[in-house]
């Protein structure tokens, strides 16, 4: 079985799949998923970790990706794994992988897989199983340092441990983990390097964007989601570079369960497609 079809993303739509996707938002619902003030305070605090690398580098120009990769994904690297995993930098190797992995994956190959073959494709996927493999055992070190007496803290592996008991399915689990260091990492940080090209080109609307929060954000504090209401310019802000730029150009790839009839085109059963949305 292809690694790729196992863990949640990319697994196929059977009880298993069923079983893990309940299973995950359950444990994820215990660590603030879904609570805006429990999630809120960790974001904050990696915000504020992401502020004082950016006062060191005093100005002078850097490549914004790397530590935007790794701040957002801290967030959900604390509940995977714990804090001191973080601090060990665990969480920065499997960053960096997924940096490398994202940079050289290439939409053209699922189109025509034969492309897989030519020189310069094939580099590009060679790279990137050198880099899932890192990433699988970064997250096995995860795993096993939870299962270890040095970690004391609440984490999503420990919870899914106790949840499936001794005889867990390890393969299962560090596929899940694999999945959701994707989902939570990569997309996240790229609407913000988005955000920040986009106010970087419009200095007219980053002023007032900064201005409407000294207006309304104290300035002993950073802006909290309680402030939302009073922030309509910053919404839209968010909202336009979201929408302008889509975090991954084609959505995963999906497969029919049963034959369908499509705007009067017969899709069979097993068939792989791809699906777009339009946002208006």
């Amino acid at each position: 079985m292809c690694v790729f079809l196992l863990g949640i993303i990319f697994a196929r739509y059977n009880e298993t799949f069923k079983k893990y996707h309940k299973l995950c938002l359950a444990i994820l619902k215990e660590f603030g998923f879904g609570h805006n003030s429990v999630s809120e305070t960790r974001i904050l605090r990696e915000v504020e970790s992401m502020n004082e690398e950016l006062l060191k580098l005093n100005g002078s120009a850097f490549d914004p990706k790397p530590l935007c990769v790794l701040s957002t994904f801290n967030v959900t690297s604390s509940i995977l794994f714990g804090s001191a995993f973080v601090s060990s930098g665990g969480s920065e190797r499997i960053a960096k992988n997924m940096i490398k992995f994202v940079k050289n994956s290439d939409n053209a190959t699922n189109f025509a897989p034969f492309l897989r073959f030519v020189p310069y494709f094939y580099r590009k996927t060679a790279a990137m199983a050198l880099c899932h493999t890192d990433i699988l055992s970064a997250i096995d070190n995860g795993i096993e340092f939870n299962k270890s007496t040095d970690c004391n803290e609440s984490t999503f592996v420990k919870r899914f441990i106790e949840m499936e008991g001794r005889d867990y399915d390890h393969q299962d689990l560090l596929f899940i983990i694999r999945d959701l260091c994707f989902g939570s990492g990569e997309t996240v940080s790229t609407t913000l390097q988005w955000a920040m090209i986009e106010l970087a080109n419009h200095p007219a609307a980053q002023n007032r964007f900064q201005r409407e929060i000294d207006d309304v954000v104290p300035k002993d504090r950073l802006p909290s989601l309680d402030d939302k209401p009073r922030l309509p310019y910053t919404e839209a802000v968010i909202l336009e570079v979201m929408r302008r730029h889509t975090a991954i150009p084609f959505f995963v790839p999906h497969q029919t369960l049963k034959d369908t009839e499509v705007f009067g085109l017969h899709i069979p059963k097993g068939c792989l497609v791809i699906l777009k949305y339009r946002l208006h």
